[in-house]
């Protein structure tokens, strides 16, 4: 039976008997951190029958995405890409209902929620509402954001250093994020783009934070000649037109415009928008054609 609140689109029997192990679930709190965090970890079919060490997989959104990731990284594997370790960070199954206010702190880099300018006053009438309605519902209220820079130290060094004693990683990290950690992800690369070698950018809600991660792309920029990555942004064709108010598709396919007027010699990038696909159902080919894009 499918865990309440993931989106299970992958047979995890299927991904066991194709010799992949999961690892029990194990949670982790940062310091000074609200919450604590649930780590999942798949290890590939090959890990038991060699001493090799194997790249890494960071999932973001572990709660929703793992399941889907270490499917897909054991049925693409080792055509399209190593074999690789996934490890998923998110809310644990007992905080469900509080997994969207986890993650739009989580994933923010900066205290303000919204933005400002051209359809500003319709997203923010929208968010209004949706948190009177939560507050008449007793639900929990989604009013603290900014813990990016926070969340970052504790996967990229906290979570890796003590996982790093315990399994073979190679040093070769690939972070994948989508929509709010898509969001993050695009932070990342921008901000600290040695934390990781890869990134895979899904639907990035890239207004959030009154289009902080512009900024921080520019600052980059006028100090840094260089930017030693590769990343993939993708969205759905028809997020032009869902209801989302964020503009996901036009920031995600603005940051990587911007990125390529840099040339930097080091960074590598795609984009791709996937005909016919919204903001839930990109999910699976985004990440699937991320993961061959970023290892071609």
């Amino acid at each position: 039976m499918p865990t309440p609140g993931r989106l299970v689109t992958a047979d995890m029997n299927q991904v066991k008997e194709a010799g992949a192990s999961i690892e029990p679930s194990r949670r982790l709190r940062a310091k000074d951190y609200p919450w604590e965090h649930e780590i999942q970890i798949a290890l590939p079919p090959s890990y038991a029958k060699t001493d090799r060490s194997f790249p890494v997989l960071w999932v973001t959104d572990g709660s929703l995405l793992f399941q889907l990731a270490s499917a897909l990284v054991t049925a693409c594997a080792p055509k399209h890409m190593p074999e690789m370790i996934v490890v998923g960070i998110g809310a644990p199954p007992e905080a469900l209902e509080e997994t969207q206010a986890r993650r739009n702190f989580d994933f923010s880099p900066v205290e303000k929620a919204g933005y400002t300018g051209f359809g500003s006053a319709a997203h923010n009438e929208r968010e209004k509402a949706g948190e009177e309605k939560r507050k008449a519902e007793g639900k929990a209220s989604i009013d603290r954001f900014g813990g990016a820079p926070r969340f970052l130290s504790f996967i990229a060094q906290d979570v890796r250093q003590q996982l790093t004693r315990e399994y073979r990683m190679a040093d070769d990290h690939t972070l994948f994020g989508h929509s709010g950690g898509g969001l993050f992800c695009a932070y990342t690369l921008v901000s600290q783009p040695k934390a990781f070698n890869r990134y895979i950018c899904g639907s990035a809600a890239l207004a959030a934070g009154d289009y902080e991660v512009f900024r921080i792309e520019e600052r980059y920029a006028q100090q840094h000649t260089d930017l030693p990555a590769v990343a993939f942004f993708a969205v759905g064709e028809k997020e032009v037109l869902d209801k989302n108010t964020l503009g996901i598709f036009s920031s995600t396919a603005r940051l990587p415009e911007i990125l390529r007027t840099r040339a930097y010699p080091s960074l590598k990038l795609h984009f791709r928008a996937f005909e016919g696909e919204s903001h839930v159902s990109v999910i699976p080919p985004l990440l699937a054609w991320g993961l061959r894009s970023v290892w071609e």
